[in-house]
């Protein structure tokens, strides 16, 4: 099979002129336009407003590709488009050859009788995916809502484009056009593979491995097919039909190393080879057996060695399953997934795309991304359904990092059309997207959509065809998806939506089933506190915001609007009354800071307050809580929002808490139902169990010890237990409570972080204002004070971060912090000793 790529350099130009600019494939409309300076970041202040006609415009992109007669002398001739966005109208030589209407989903088009020797033009219109989208909602027979946002465009739900190009409540309005996936020419007269899946059996020490390969075969033939993985081998000769099929071969597997989640276990890769050509007279290699149909199975065999086709793809050998069992009172249900027979509390955070233009994101952004979850503790990402399916390149780096996979099909916070065109083109989108995921053994869920089942609920309950729009609900995603899913990935379980309580829709809010997201401590202004009222089996979405560092803002922002009322920073927030809510917050749990930069500090803070507050009280309920996924991971441009890393993939302080809060193991404080004791936890995920010993010290501010307690205490594996409850007023033996704290700590594991308890909120503690000893031996620096510093921020201007940041200094405690450099100097050492600053509470007011 030959391949001619289309990567690479076009042309562009807007449809009603004349006037080409340079552009690159993969890519899209407003990159080019910036890259050729045509028009401003849209990041930049409030352009985005003023780039609104991108998105109702038509697009024209054009190259030339020249080919010789053997290529067209071929068979088959396809260009194969792996991703066209969206509304598109393809021509070859100025000959329409094909149309499309979906950018999830792989279009090939038979353009053999088009070509000709010598040069070929090739020329993609993009037709405006606004005025697609309003057409198409205006004249349909009934509406069908959606949630609309402070800055978006109409009728995005009924557009197989990704929802969040409309505008979101964390992102721009940048609905752009382009080829955004691979484009190439295929040329071939033999047989042609064009996926693979495989399903495990696990026995044991072995694996019985079958191996589903799509063939595209060009005429009726006699075949041979091949397959090689851990040594191991099979090749079958087979009677294949012209035209697409399925063959299955198999494979037994002695003895292979288990794939397992970040902190569970290695992540070891196999690969596997797949080879099909012509039936020859000798097939390779020594026969151990001869199947039934013909197959020939060998532990020696080799591949054909010069095949038709041949793929390569990566697999792990693991053993997954949602397991969802009846509680044994009442009727709750657990939601647990468990790898390889272990229960794994699932860690982790949504996924949005890495940037509101997709032209933007490279490799590397997707590896630092990644590298920050495994490097937090993680062991599971969501694929939120409002954004996109992910390039290969992601799913490879979740399998090598240990990184499960909830993955949403890209349908979120809207009703959807269920006519037949529709429902058509999602079918296609959904049978490609299994296949083309299905071997990845980070892929854990099948999920149908984000929050379209709570929108029938509650946000869209008036509308005025609810009844029509429940039966489309079940027949997009249920009929639809769920059969399309349940046909060609037999081994991950479909869950309708997130949230869900299962099959059927049967209240989304349920806590003892299923999966939930809760947000009425952002939304509704609930007090921090309130996530410990709420038992659920699996959180997947909660959070709460902060303000990016004013290293993301200052580029995009002039230095006059660096203040969080200030128009433009409003422009960079889109969660409606985000920014004050954040304020009002910040007034009832601390004093008003200094500066700007105080206030985007204090905001970290907070928003680390939060999660620790709701994932600590989570983990303690485990196991009848097994996941807590918070919104969300990374930003897709500068703003406040709900992530951990902010845009740039510098970390907030919400990402240094998370490594604590997610570490293996966790001690963790609460006050007890009485509200007068305190409550000591240990949460245990590792596969064995911990015994050591727990330090519970009553301190006050300025170093005096009050108070000490030692004790012997142990926990189960995978376990979490209350190991102490403590009465604070006696251990603080009459000290006030606001210059006094709880320190806990538990030596008997090597990855454990102190706990703390404070007794008034932040605001009316009497901090004083400590002296810091500061020493660097090379990339290394220790820190001590002479009284307690709360929230200890450390600084330096240079790319990279500190293995630990915003953690507690008790008086005379030496914390020592390395400095990981992304490219470090000759001179890290003066470097950090003469330009470390550092932060705590006490310094903001």
């Amino acid at each position: 099979m030959r391949v001619e790529s289309l990567n690479g350099s076009w042309k562009l130009r807007q449809s009603d002129t004349d006037r080409w600019l340079d552009a690159t494939v993969p890519g899209g409309v407003y990159t080019d336009l910036l890259n050729a300076g045509e028009i401003p970041d849209p990041y930049d202040d409030d352009n985005e407003l003023d780039l609104q006609w991108v998105g109702t415009s038509d697009w024209v992109y054009r190259r030339t590709v020249t080919l010789d007669s053997d290529f067209l002398d071929e068979e088959r001739i396809r260009l194969r488009c792996a991703g066209l966005d969206t509304i598109a109208t393809v021509r070859i030589n100025g000959e329409v050859v094909g149309e499309a209407a979906n950018m999830h989903r792989k279009y090939e088009f038979d353009v053999g009788g088009v070509l000709t020797p010598g040069e070929n033009q090739v020329e993609i219109t993009f037709h405006s995916p606004i005025e697609y989208s309003t057409c198409r909602s205006e004249n349909h027979e009934y509406e069908v809502p959606t949630l609309r946002y402070p800055i978006d465009q109409p009728g995005r739900n009924f557009i197989r484009k990704a929802q969040c190009h409309y505008g979101w409540d964390w992102g721009p309005c940048l609905p752009t056009s382009g080829i955004w996936r691979d484009i190439d020419l295929l040329a071939y007269s033999e047989p042609r593979i064009e996926y693979t899946k495989t399903i495990q059996d696990h026995d044991g020490d072995s694996v019985s491995l079958d191996v589903i390969v799509g063939l595209d075969v060009p005429a009726d033939e006699e075949i041979l097919l091949a397959a090689e993985v851990a040594d191991t081998a099979t090749h079958e000769v087979r009677d294949v039909a012209e035209g697409r099929s399925e063959v299955t071969v198999g494979l037994e597997v002695s003895d292979p190393d288990l794939w397992w989640p970040n902190g569970y276990g290695d992540q070891p890769l196999y690969d596997l080879t797949v080879a099909v050509d012509a039936k020859t007279e000798s097939v390779p290699g020594d026969t151990d057996a001869v199947t039934a149909d013909g197959g020939v199975t060998t532990a020696n065999s080799s591949l054909p060695p010069d095949p038709a086709h041949e793929t390569t793809t990566h697999i792990g050998f693991r053993d997954l399953e949602l397991v969802r069992e009846p509680d044994q009172e009442g009727n709750g249900e657990s939601f647990t997934f468990e790898v390889n027979g272990v229960p794994v509390f699932a860690k982790g955070a949504n996924w949005i795309p890495a940037d509101a233009l997709y032209g933007r994101v490279t490799q590397d952004r997707y590896e630092s991304l990644l590298d920050s979850a495994v490097d937090a503790n993680m062991n599971m990402v969501r694929v939120w359904g409002g954004g996109y399916y992910e390039r290969d390149s992601f799913y490879e780096a979740c399998d090598e990092r240990g990184l499960l996979v909830w993955q949403d099909f890209m349908f979120a916070c809207a009703l959807y059309p269920s006519d037949e065109d529709y429902l058509e083109s999602v079918e296609k989108e959904v049978r490609y997207q299994v296949r083309r995921l299905a071997d990845h053994p980070s892929l854990a869920l099948w999920c149908g959509n984000n929050e379209v089942e709570m929108g029938l609920e509650s946000w869209f309950d008036d509308a005025d065809e609810l009844e029509q729009l429940k039966e489309g609900y079940e027949t997009l995603f249920y009929d639809v998806i769920g059969d399309t899913v349940a046909e060609e990935d037999e081994t991950r379980t479909y869950w309708p939506g997130s949230p869900s309580s299962g099959t059927g829709m049967q209240d989304p809010y349920q806590t003892d089933k299923g999966d939930l997201h809760y947000w009425d401590v952002w939304h509704d202004g609930a007090d921090f506190e309130e996530y410990e009222t709420v038992e659920p089996r699996f959180v997947s979405e909660f959070g709460y915001q902060s303000f990016p560092s004013v290293d993301a803002l200052s580029p995009v922002l002039p230095d006059d609007e660096l203040n969080p009322t200030a128009p433009l920073m409003e422009h960079h927030q889109r969660s409606e009354g985000g920014n004050r809510t954040i304020l009002q917050r910040m007034a009832a749990s601390f004093r008003i800071p200094f500066s700007f930069t105080d206030f985007v500090y204090l905001s970290q803070v907070q928003q680390g307050l939060a999660m620790k507050t709701a994932i600590e009280h989570w983990r303690r309920l485990k196991p009848d809580c097994m996941g807590t996924l918070y919104w969300q991971l990374n930003d897709l441009w500068p703003c406040a929002s709900w992530s951990s890393v902010e845009y740039g993939g510098d970390w907030k302080a919400l990402q240094h808490v998370g490594r604590r809060i997610y570490a293996p193991v966790l001690l963790s404080t609460t006050t007890a139902d009485d509200g007068d004791e305190v409550e000591v936890w240990l949460t245990n995920d590792e596969r064995e169990p911990l015994e050591g010993e727990i330090t519970v010290e009553a301190n006050t501010f300025d170093g005096e010890r009050i108070d000490e307690t030692v004790e012997n205490v142990s926990v189960a594996a995978l376990d979490s237990t209350c190991i102490a409850t403590v009465d604070p007023n006696r251990l603080l033996g009459g000290v006030p409570q606001e210059e006094a704290f709880l320190r806990v700590s538990f030596d008997g594991s090597d990855e454990t972080y102190p706990a703390f308890a404070f007794f008034e909120e932040y605001k009316h503690l009497e901090l004083p204002d400590p002296e810091f000893d500061v020493t660097v031996a090379g990339n290394e620096v220790t820190i001590e004070a002479d009284a307690a510093a709360l929230f200890v921020e450390l600084n330096v201007p240079l790319d990279g971060r500190f293995s630990d940041n915003y953690f507690h200094l008790t008086p005379g405690e030496e914390q020592t912090v390395a400095f990981d450099a992304a490219d470090p100097p000759n001179d890290i050492e003066r470097r950090l000793a003469e330009e470390l600053s550092l932060t705590h509470l006490r310094a903001t007011y």
